[in-house]
């Protein structure tokens, strides 16, 4: 098991290429940082999966680099990676449908030496479970038909919107509906970048503007008109990507900030600061998805030199969605749960049990398969300002007390956090779940299979309680249809 997470202050040493960086990386107050550490360097696309995530990845080459040399995996929350699909040339962005199990993946790459397809999206096919498919073949719309494909976007609808960053105000958006592609915003932009969808259905579109590469950020309604600049043109945050976190904030990353937020009136926040290249410069921010269940950001970040290239996913963990125990407040904050949302068993009762439907959002594995993967993890040491009165002094020691259905990988992950010990800074590890099962009755009836989580800190001060907390587990069938 791989440690994934840690946070405020935390000092992270990466060995990249052929150097190594060190960096103070501070959140911003509500969030654990962390870095999952890839086997090659990072290429332009994150998209949230079930268990994990996908990334695009890619050799440090010189630009313009041959075509066919970039990929795109998926790599599991314990760290293991799978090549999903081979032979891009330029990624520019991702876009993972879980329903019907597709990823979506613009390359913009095509005049490339070498390249087989791109300027155009591939579909990638049972993306949960390719390995080493080729991208040629998979185009959704013609190769060729987006010179310069950037971002990625989908509505309720299913339908697809992608950037193609132009300049010199002939940028555009088009979009993508059964097959076929239409301009949906036919020019206007400069180098047009990140687009996302909200909940009411109006398209957001970031840009960077020609000779001053200031980023702005425009709203579009569900037919392509024009609303308001929602960002005015500033160099306080990018335009890379954008996307909503499940507050319904937007998003942004690239320029002067890493990643930020957007808030009314423009008013820009900086999530994450440290991630810094040798030059002083803050890394620049690339592609962002936001686990929609769990409120997990994930997002790329790349400095201005090859030595210090970057091979990570780096993660933001909402502390407000971490599930706490019921025991003592000063000690409450030393140990809670990532992935898990409790709700009353019956309306009007407390929310106690972590109840998840097969097949639904909380369930990782997205299958409607008779069980429930429960995506737990373990966050140490929480700067937790609903507990104001624990002490967050730091865990000496973890044990895995009880894990009902036995097996699984909670045993693995305690025993990295005991290997990792003692922990001062706030740090998250996350498993690659924890299965449980439906119960069969006779002819075939299914009914709620039960499972329990139980584990204990001890705190490096020996004045504080010891926090032990436990969790339920309930996985409902899916509705029979």
């Amino acid at each position: 098991m791989k440690l994934l997470s840690a946070t405020a202050a935390l000092a992270v040493a990466l060995t990249i290429g052929a150097g190594t960086v060190a960096a103070e990386v501070t959140p911003a107050p509500g969030y654990i940082y962390g870095a999952q550490v890839l086997s090659e360097f990072t290429e332009g696309c994150v998209a949230v999966a079930g268990g994990g995530f996908f990334a695009g990845v890619g050799p440090d080459l010189p630009f313009p680099a041959p075509g066919r040399t970039r990929s795109v995996i998926f790599v599991s929350e314990s760290g293991a990676e799978r090549t999903v699909a081979v032979d891009f040339n330029a990624i520019g962005d991702c876009l993972y449908d879980r329903e019907a199990d597709v990823l979506y993946v613009v390359d913009n790459g095509l005049e490339f030496s070498g390249a087989l397809t791109g300027d155009t999206v591939i579909a990638i096919p049972a993306a949960s479970t390719a390995e080493g498919l080729s991208a040629f073949g998979l185009e959704l719309v013609t190769a060729g038909s987006i010179g310069g494909g950037a971002g990625i976007a989908r509505d309720a609808a299913g339908d697809l919107y992608v950037s193609d960053a132009v300049g010199g105000g002939q940028g555009n958006v088009v979009k993508i509906s059964a097959g076929g592609l239409t301009s949906f915003i036919a020019s206007g932009f400069d180098f047009t970048g990140g687009v996302s969808v909200d909940a009411a259905g109006d398209l957001f579109v970031a840009e960077s503007l020609g000779g001053s590469f200031a980023s702005q950020i425009s709203r579009f309604d569900a037919a392509g008109a024009f609303q308001e600049t929602f960002s005015s043109p500033n160099f306080q945050h990018g335009s890379v990507d954008l996307a909503f976190d499940d507050a319904g904030t937007l998003l942004v990353t690239g320029g002067n900030e890493t990643i930020a937020s957007v808030g009314a009136g423009g008013a820009v926040t900086r999530l994450v600061s440290g991630l810094d290249s040798s030059y002083g410069f803050a890394a620049f921010g690339g592609s962002l998805a936001v686990d929609a269940f769990s409120g997990r950001i994930g997002f790329l970040a790349r400095p201005f030199e090859a030595v210090d290239d970057d091979r990570s996913i780096h993660q933001l963990v909402p502390i407000e969605r971490l599930v706490t125990g019921k025991g003592r407040d000063k000690s409450e904050c030393l140990l809670e749960f990532y992935g898990l949302e409790l709700v009353p068993k019956k309306p009007g009762k407390p929310a106690k049990l972590a109840i998840c439907v097969d097949g639904a959002a909380c369930d990782a594995d997205g299958a409607v398969n008779d069980s429930c993967l429960f995506p737990v993890g373990l966050c140490l040491n929480v700067d937790d300002q609903r507990l104001p009165e624990c002490e967050s002094t730091g865990v000496a020691a973890a044990e895995l007390l009880k894990s009902l259905p036995e097996g699984g990988d909670l045993a693995s992950l305690v025993a990295d956090i005991q290997a990792a010990a003692p922990l001062t800074a706030s740090t998250c590890f996350f498993s690659d779940g924890v299965a449980v099962p439906v119960k069969f009755g006779r002819r075939d009836s299914r009914k709620p299979g039960k499972g329990l989580v139980r584990v204990k800190v001890t705190p490096v001060d020996s004045q504080v309680p010891r926090d032990k907390d436990t969790v339920k587990l309930v996985c409902m069938p899916a509705a029979v249809e």
